[in-house]
């Protein structure tokens, strides 16, 4: 027999932030009584692995999204056919998951496949009305994602509700014909503790994630305009890979920190620079760090987010193909920087709920 419900956490392989926010939902079952079952693809699976390896682990069909156009809804077309026939390939896969591993429920983290009739599922998602730079496309794509929404029990946004959230016109309002329940924000440091402040913290600290081959070309612009930067800076390459880190003048190269060291690193910085992706921003708001948003070209959900902050005066932007080093880091100084939202116990609640709606585990 046993007693204990066994929850899928299947995470999108999209850049790290997805697997990065389905940490403190794992932690936040184990809490519960409840067994988190890991699930991925690629970078984000090997993550994943590094960051809970006392959790089990299952592979998904990687995605392996990739830019070649500098247009995200270009890009998008081109791999439509091979999306859908990855998240066929998972909505079949989990079906065996299911029985082979005795599943009881499924969140799904941004993986449109990942759904049953035999289990009930949670899709988390911080788009529930995604922007595309076409108008004319709009009602296109609000169609699609609410097709595929409701083949789900329950929506959840890593948000709060109301206007003033981060996500903004993202997630508000809540979606009519499904139940959507705001849990507040998701960061891989919730319930790390603030380190002292250091004597002498670094100048920078560059975190690197997202689809290639954007990831490699912000590394390439960011090196060549350090070269011409006094003091001490840090590139995490975002590739969770074992390697040496390396010295390049005033900036040490790592490939990955894991999360504890990760967190250490970012308090011990005075600006962070690095992608808006929505994950990335809790994470530094948790910090309360100063940014500079070097949103993916294309990218419409990261452009949006930085413009949002960046007109609150939160955040400093600049583009990657006319990239200012110099004048970016000295605006993200002036900037108000990145606060943490208090999202008080709705993550736990909306987890206790669900789990209460489960069937009680059976025999093996």
């Amino acid at each position: 027999m046993r007693d204990r419900l066994r929850i899928l956490i299947a995470c999108l392989d999209w850049g790290l932030g997805h697997a990065a926010r389905g940490l403190p939902v794992a932690d936040a079952l184990q809490e519960l009584g409840a067994t988190p079952i890991l699930a991925s693809a690629g970078n984000a699976g090997a993550f994943l692995r590094a960051e809970r390896p006392e959790l089990q682990y299952l592979a998904l069909p990687a995605y392996n999204i990739h830019y070649r156009s500098k247009s995200m809804v270009a890009s998008m077309a081109l791999q439509g056919p091979k999306l859908a026939y990855t998240a066929w390939r998972e909505h079949q896969l989990l079906q065996h998951y299911i029985k082979t591993h005795h599943i009881d429920g499924v969140i799904s983290d941004n993986r449109f496949g990942c759904f049953s009739r035999k289990v009930p599922g949670v899709f988390l998602t911080h788009q529930l009305h995604p922007i595309v730079p076409i108008p004319l496309l709009q009602p296109v794509a609000n169609g699609l994602n609410r097709a595929f929404l409701y083949r789900f029990q329950e929506c959840w946004v890593p948000d709060l509700p109301g206007a003033n959230g981060l996500s903004g016109a993202l997630s508000h309002p809540p979606l009519a014909g499904i139940p959507t329940h705001y849990i507040g924000w998701l960061s891989r440091f919730n319930g790390l503790p603030a380190t002292a402040a250091p004597e002498a913290p670094i100048d920078t600290l560059a975190v690197l994630s997202g689809p290639e081959p954007q990831r490699t070309h912000l590394e390439q612009a960011l090196l060549a305009q350090y070269r011409q930067l006094p003091g001490r800076h840090t590139l995490v390459r975002g590739i969770p890979e074992e390697a040496p880190p390396r010295q390049e003048g005033g900036v040490a190269i790592i490939n990955y920190l894991k999360g504890q060291a990760l967190w250490e690193a970012i308090q011990n910085t005075v600006v962070v620079i690095g992608r808006p992706g929505y994950s990335s921003l809790m994470d530094w708001g948790m910090a309360q760090k100063k940014v500079l948003c070097i949103p993916t070209p294309g990218q419409t959900e990261q452009e949006y987010l930085a413009q949002r902050l960046y007109k609150k005066g939160r955040v400093a932007v600049q583009q990657q193909s006319t990239l200012q080093l110099i004048r970016g880091i000295e605006d993200a100084k002036a900037a108000s920087g990145m606060q943490a939202a208090d999202s008080g116990k709705l993550l736990h609640q909306n987890l206790k709920r669900f789990l209460a709606t489960l069937p009680a585990a059976s025999a093996d």
